[in-house]
């Protein structure tokens, strides 16, 4: 799959934007709700040193994606297992981010599988 590192900006910004909002929609009270865009920094960042064609930059890209993904399961998984599960900004934040970087996180291996058949 070519052109991963601008997947891994667009997601990056995407997460950084969720946050933003998420941290004024809730009237700035929460410094977790920029915890999207703390996962989107380092995303974006390290994409766009990927798009110096550096594979390092993407490989910490797709960490940071299965981060980005396996962390919001950490809250909704128990949440719903006892039956607090409630749908509103927080949980609706934390969906979006887990499609965002499930959706990343399957494109990075997807391609790192595709470089690897190419080599050989």
């Amino acid at each position: 799959m070519e052109n991963m590192p601008q997947k891994g900006i667009t997601a990056g910004a995407l997460l950084i934007i969720l946050g933003l909002l998420g941290y004024f929609a809730g009237g700035m009270v929460s410094v977790t709700a920029l915890i999207p865009a703390f996962i989107g920094l380092p995303l974006l960042f390290s994409s766009l040193i990927a798009k110096k064609k550096l594979k390092l930059g993407m490989h910490l890209a797709a960490v940071f994606g299965l981060l980005g993904f396996l962390a919001p399961l950490g809250r909704i998984i128990p949440t719903m297992a006892k039956g607090e599960f409630e749908l509103g900004f927080a949980t609706i934040s934390m969906i979006l981010m887990v499609l965002i970087c499930g959706a990343f996180t399957v494109l990075c291996i997807q391609s790192f599988r595709a470089a690897r058949r190419a080599r050989g």
